[in-house]
């Protein structure tokens, strides 16, 4: 099991620090400065870039655990997991690179093995170029999208090795001219070729006040 977390990430978090015991979980929550949720925001994006750049470098491009958060309505009903993507504050010149990768092949194997190649090079190599909104994309009418739009928050649990996230958010339907839409929509192509055509994509607005990060 590989080490994803670095001493200087382990360092920054600070957003609640939870007891991982089952006797008790009754430490003080403090209060947290902008600058702390900025760091705890940071950390996270920090460490989902690392997970991403492993999984391309070394996993083949599959998915890893902590790339797919539990979906958590606010009743604790679990949804499963889903898959979610990191998409760039400026992604323009990603979703050209993805468009021209998808439409250069109609073989999904040549497709998959170049969008690998793309995203083992630099692509994950800075997270402060990467939002904290991750999205999720999802088929047309499907009833988890409707329950998630039908609450006012949820919460992603993203779970790897010894960390854990706990991140409540709130879901929103992204439109399909959106950059973010577009983003999520031609990475997923690359990777499942049964994406083509019409698809439903939130993106998960986090509120990192009241997030959760442990080592278990």
């Amino acid at each position: 099991m590989f080490t994803l977390l670095t001493n200087w990430a382990t360092t920054k978090l600070a957003v609640m620090h939870r007891a991982t015991t089952t006797v008790s979980m009754d430490s003080e929550i403090e209060r947290m400065t902008i600058e702390q949720l900025e760091d705890v925001s940071n950390v996270f994006v920090g460490w989902q870039c690392r997970l991403r750049q492993h999984s391309v470098r070394r996993s083949d491009g599959r998915p890893s655990s902590g790339m797919c958060p539990q979906l958590i309505l606010s009743d604790d009903q679990r949804l499963g997991s889903i898959v979610t993507v990191l998409v760039k504050h400026e992604p323009e010149h990603a979703i050209a690179q993805f468009q021209h990768l998808a439409k250069q092949t109609n073989d999904p194997v040549e497709r998959y093995e170049s969008a690998v190649r793309m995203l083992q090079n630099v692509y994950y190599q800075y997270p402060r170029e990467f939002s904290d909104q991750l999205t999720a994309s999802f088929n047309v009418g499907s009833s988890i999208v409707k329950r998630v739009l039908g609450e006012n928050r949820c919460r992603l649990v993203y779970e790897q090795a010894n960390q854990r996230y706990t991140v409540p958010c709130r879901g929103q339907d992204l439109d399909s001219s959106e950059p973010a839409f577009l983003a999520t929509y031609w990475h997923n192509a690359l990777f499942n070729p049964k994406v083509y055509g019409r698809a439903e994509i939130l993106q998960f607005i986090p509120d990192w006040s009241d997030a959760v990060a442990e080592t278990i």
